[in-house]
């Protein structure tokens, strides 16, 4: 399989305090073009520092990471702030939503630091938008709305420049069994509609099953592939 993110023998040491942690320990992962792919696993067990490492926002111990067939483990900052705001949408655990700012405004930030095009923002937001039926709180500030259509507008934002790939730090954890299926609907619609890469990491792998095409099972910072 050839992949769009390939991770080649990732190690991840850090201290945490005093304490000495291997978060990842040679880690191997390839993962397709417009798979949508859930890393499980308990608390604590390498998920999120996976992640991180993919998109960019850590660097491995030791290891490879490759996106698109670059190295990113060797990009200087300024290249990976490039690469993420062209390729990679993030989702995290808390929607991290401007409160200033009205739901249409936050998708458009995104678009404007890419220096898109009035019209083209324009037309970008109303198309999501309506994907999620959402159009009518445009002009509302996030306080304003739900948690399950905050978290749904902060879905829509990591879509806003159209990226290759997006990145999902458990992205239901906060939310209710009926609004995290409705999200996981929508990233699945996303996923089938754009073709967009999708990797999602969750302690709640019966739920995620239903929606993502792969499973990958993490524990003490290693893949556990008897996990099923």
């Amino acid at each position: 399989m050839d992949g769009i993110v390939k991770v080649k023998k990732v190690t991840k040491n850090y201290y945490n305090g005093s304490n000495y942690v291997q978060a990842l320990k040679e880690v191997d992962l390839n993962i397709a073009e417009s798979e949508f792919v859930s890393i499980t696993g308990p608390s604590g067990s390498g998920k999120t520092t996976l992640l991180s490492i993919m998109g960019g926002l850590e660097k491995p111990t030791s290891g490879t990471v490759e996106l698109f067939g670059k190295q990113i483990d060797s990009m200087s900052d300024r290249e990976l702030s490039k690469l993420r705001l062209q390729e990679i949408g993030f989702i995290f655990q808390e929607h991290n939503l401007l409160p200033s700012l009205t739901i249409r405004e936050n998708i458009e930030l995104p678009m404007e630091l890419a220096k898109t095009s009035t019209s083209m923002r324009e037309k970008t937001i109303k198309e999501l938008l309506d994907i999620v039926k959402l159009e009518h709180l445009a002009d509302r500030l996030p306080s304003e709305i739900s948690r399950g259509q905050r978290q749904r507008i902060a879905a829509l934002r990591a879509l806003a420049n159209f990226p290759k790939i997006i990145l999902g730090d458990e992205p239901t954890s906060d939310l209710d069994r009926e609004n995290a299926r409705i999200l996981l609907e929508f990233l699945k619609k996303i996923n089938e509609l754009y073709r967009t890469t999708i990797i999602i990491t969750s302690t709640d792998d019966t739920l995620h099953k239903e929606y993502t095409k792969r499973s990958v099972y993490i524990l003490d910072g290693e893949i556990d592939a008897t996990h099923l």
